[in-house]
């Protein structure tokens, strides 16, 4: 089927759509103050989101890292699509590249801790790291 809506027998025939939410997160890191990461090219946040979190979600939203009670924290959203055929993943039901998780958060703490112990040209701990959900 070509892309678009088409007619079929009188009624409009619509394209598939992957289920699809935004999900908002706050990514945690403890007892660091990484605040100054935010302008580092290949830094701490660049490799978070650009390679970690994008590699299987797409990121909408990132929001301004904060530092206090000594941990550094930044809220962002994800488009979180579920598992069909265009996502086998799994991310939006808390599974990713081949691994089951009990939630989309654990699935993406995982992959921002997978980075290792030495993240960027200033070498920033991201094992630690913690992932979790909120409400707007």
């Amino acid at each position: 089927m070509s892309a678009g809506i088409t007619r079929v027998h009188g009624s409009a025939a619509i394209p598939s759509q992957r289920p699809s939410t935004i999900s908002f997160f706050t990514l945690t890191f403890p007892s660091a103050n990484v605040t100054s990461e935010a302008g580092v090219v290949n830094g701490l946040f660049d490799q978070v989101f650009r390679t970690a979190i994008d590699t299987f979600a797409t990121v909408a939203i990132i929001g301004t890292p904060a530092y206090a009670a000594s941990n550094t924290t930044i809220r962002f959203a994800i488009e979180d699509t579920g598992t069909d055929s265009y996502s086998p993943s799994g991310l939006g039901l808390g599974s990713s590249e081949g691994a089951t998780y009990g939630s989309t958060a654990a699935a993406l703490q995982a992959a921002v801790r997978a980075l290792g112990s030495t993240v960027g040209p200033n070498s920033i701990d991201a094992t630690g790291a913690t992932v979790g959900g909120f409400t707007l």
